[in-house]
């Protein structure tokens, strides 16, 4: 749920990682022990290392051949991930921009630290000068790094393994991955900034020490950016940032765009002393940023609006009063508070924990602590092995927090997470020009959705522009992966979506031509056609749908077309007190799942599969699933995933949508309505995350469906309680479901 400029931040876990290498305590005791013996540890452990994700082992092999002082090996090892990550067409040679400086430097083996400066200064600046714009913009992100932040990761990675004299794989990756990046940011992040302030002193005037007060005393920290060679009001590219840090490096960016780049921040961070109460204020605040903004001998009276996750909420908030010189916003992979996050169709996620953690444990961020993969596996883990509350995750962690519960204390869709955003006849007030980009494999595509299918439904002018592919939270806001989750996505899909935020910039605010890629209001990529198509409304991503019944008796497990002569169930039994089963996300998944095209089917043991004939010829699936389930159960609620599928004819199962709804609010997201036990019950599900694949001949479709029993999640036993409350002494009596043959599964169907 985080920006994108945090995407490559990956840390990856793989099979096989369980291999130990001996490396005694002793040799990483102190800095001089270490500084002697990684770089002997990172040789074995590129000997032994493996992984499927080739990103993701490019992504490590050349942090290990830093760490071993194969200086020469990177460049070849991060341009190649470069092609595989973004394809050699999207960006220039800055990804890993600090690190291949550093290592060109370092291989030229300066003798004296005044000699290391001056060839970095050297190097620095001869690459520096081969890249764009986006280039100069990712090399403010690497020197902008928090040092101490990066000094405590490591820290904590050798707390956790010093206990031993040997080490998995796994530990000596990450050990050497966070030994590479505060070693190199020891050494170089000082220099570099140094260099960076003198090339933009030529260039821009800042002014980052802006304190907005609003109407209430609360006070608003800015940053602002221009061209200083500029004179007069230009129109002004606005975010309004909860990710505190990386002001002046997206200012700037917006800056070599042709803009006046501004930053807000959201109450309590950077310089603002006020509480961080994330999502709460915002829509309350925006107005009066953006009248403040207006009013300024730098602005022609033209704001525009961009960012996602957060960014694309705070937009939206935007919208619940538009102030006059707003005049365009593009929301990416915007977040649907109280829609998908903190909780997806009513089941809060853990990752809330770590996410509040990261923006308020001070004014800027806390990286290190929401990087600490095994601290968070380790409470989700004790939450969910030992059948504790939900609503205890913040006191397994040790640190409560308001914030947390105060989220639990409001699980339907109700005025605490409506005063956030525009509701109802506000979408009808909204008159100004909309762009949104998400993507098939976003975690944030049901809140991005939920905005646009409000505003469709409230609206008449229908001045809104989407753009849909297969991208994940990252690649939607600004450069898409070229392999995501193993899949290689098709050619037409690899565009820039940087360029597309500020070519539509250009057309809205300085009148110039609208972007090649919207030729319509719906834009989405067809995954194995290797095409765009255009559609005015969402509804027209197909033209068909395909009516599925649940297979029983002799043909359970099959998803068939015809309805049941005789009503006939499938009978399943969850006994929530069996935790053997302990399947933590990890870093490289794509929203949830462990890979988009996979060998294996990987379901977890409560989950049903049903699977259709093969098909008889080429067809695609567009837009998204909707299921009528008839379902009895003996208990009240039940929260049902449910996963689609397309199975190749040389058994390959590529992913294409994951979806999770609580059964009790499958009706009304803002009203409970309880299961009654052991009555056949009828449960619609409809907000579900939307695809675009061609299937092909002699592919099935399947559907893995069954009840959510995960420790990313909230357990819900079913007793009808507060599910934050229950714990595993509400699973004395097993779940009994029986899923009856005419429950229906629709695939949406693109002629």
């Amino acid at each position: 749920m985080i920006q994108r400029i945090l995407l490559l931040l990956v840390c990856c876990t793989t099979t096989g990682w369980a291999q130990k290498i001996y490396f005694p305590k002793e040799q990483y005791a102190d800095s001089t022990a270490m500084a002697k013996n990684i770089p002997a540890l990172a040789e074995k452990a590129i000997a032994l290392y493996k992984e499927a994700d080739k990103a993701a082992y490019l992504d490590n092999l050349f942090r290990l051949e830093l760490t071993a002082k194969r200086y020469k090996a990177i460049e070849t090892t991060l341009n190649q991930l470069e092609m595989v990550t973004f394809g050699d067409s999207i960006t220039k040679n800055h990804l890993g921009f600090g690190y291949r400086v550093y290592a060109k430097t370092a291989s030229s083996q300066p003798k004296t630290p005044t000699e290391f400066e001056s060839n970095f200064k050297r190097n620095f600046h001869s690459l520096y000068n081969s890249l764009n714009n986006e280039g100069h913009t990712s090399v403010g992100y690497f020197y902008n790094t928090n040092l101490k932040g990066r000094k405590i990761t490591l820290e904590l990675k050798l707390k956790d393994i010093s206990v031993h004299d040997s080490i998995t794989v796994k530990d000596a990756v990450d050990l050497c991955r966070a030994y590479c990046a505060y070693n190199t940011s020891a050494v170089t992040l000082a220099l570099g900034k140094q260099f960076i302030a003198a090339i933009e002193a030529e260039k821009y005037l800042i002014d980052e020490n802006i304190i907005i007060t609003l109407p209430n005393g609360s006070t608003i920290a800015g940053t602002m950016v221009r061209n200083k060679n500029i004179n007069g009001p230009q129109p002004v590219v606005m975010m309004y940032n909860i990710y505190a840090g990386i002001e002046l490096s997206l200012c700037k960016e917006m800056v070599d765009n042709g803009y006046v780049g501004f930053m807000a921040n959201t109450r309590g961070k950077r310089l603002s002393n006020d509480p961080i109460e994330p999502y709460e204020h915002d829509g309350d605040d925006a107005y009066h940023i953006l009248d403040w903004v207006s009013k300024q001998s730098w602005c022609n009276g033209k704001i525009g609006m961009y960012g996602g996750s957060y960014l694309g909420f705070s937009q939206w908030s935007a919208m619940k009063k538009v102030h006059p010189a707003l005049k365009t916003i593009i929301p990416q992979v915007a977040v649907g508070a109280g829609i998908d996050f903190p909780m997806q169709n009513n089941v809060f996620m853990g990752y809330a924990l770590s996410w509040i953690r990261f923006v308020s444990n001070n004014k800027m961020t806390d990286a290190a602590d929401f990087e600490n993969n095994s601290k968070w596996e380790s409470i989700f883990a004790d939450y969910y092995t030992n059948g504790k509350s939900f609503r205890s995750l913040d006191k397994i962690e040790g640190k409560p927090s308001p914030l947390f519960q105060r989220w639990l204390d409001h699980p339907s869709y109700d005025s605490y997470w409506k005063n956030m955003t525009p509701q109802k006849e506000a979408f009808a007030n909204i008159n100004i020009p909309i762009l949104t980009t998400t993507g098939y494999y976003d975690d944030d595509q049901l809140g991005a959705m939920y905005y646009y299918k409000e505003y469709q439904k409230w609206n008449k002018n229908d001045n809104y522009y989407l753009v849909i592919g297969p991208y994940d939270h990252g690649g939607a806001q600004g450069f898409p992966k070229s392999t995501l989750g193993g899949y290689e996505i098709d050619a037409a899909a690899q565009i820039n979506i940087n360029d597309l935020i500020f070519e539509w910039f250009d057309y809205i605010l300085k009148d110039g031509k609208r972007p090649e890629i919207l030729k319509d209001k719906v834009n989405f990529q067809v995954m194995g056609k290797n095409e765009w198509k255009h559609v005015g409304k969402l509804q027209q991503m197909h033209n068909e749908t395909l009516t599925f019944y649940l297979g029983t008796g002799d043909r359970q497990g099959q998803l068939v077309k015809a309805g049941p002569e005789k009503l006939d169930t499938i009978s399943q039994t969850v006994d929530f007190k069996d935790r053997s089963e302990v399947n933590l996300f990890k870093s490289t998944d794509v929203c949830s799942f462990r890979a988009i095209d996979n060998a294996t089917l990987d379901t977890e043991k409560q989950m049903l599969v049903f699977e259709s004939n093969p098909i008889e010829e080429p067809l695609t699936i567009s837009g998204s699933l909707s299921a009528s389930l008839k379902v009895r159960t003996n208990k009240k609620d039940m929260d049902i995933a449910i996963q689609l599928y397309e199975k190749t004819a040389d058994n390959h199962y590529f992913a294409l949508s994951n979806n999770l709804q609580r059964a009790s609010y499958a009706e009304d997201r803002s009203k409970r309505k309880l299961l009654k036990p052991n009555t056949v019950e009828t449960i619609n599900i409809n907000n579900t995350f939307i695809t675009s694949k061609q299937l092909q001949k002699g592919s099935r479709i399947v559907i893995v469906m069954g009840v959510n029993k995960n420790p990313n999640w909230q357990v819900n036993y079913g007793t009808g309680k507060d599910v934050s409350d229950e714990t595993m002494q509400d699973a004395a009596v097993p779940m009994e479901i029986k899923w009856y043959s005419n429950s229906t599964i629709n695939i949406p169907v693109l002629r």
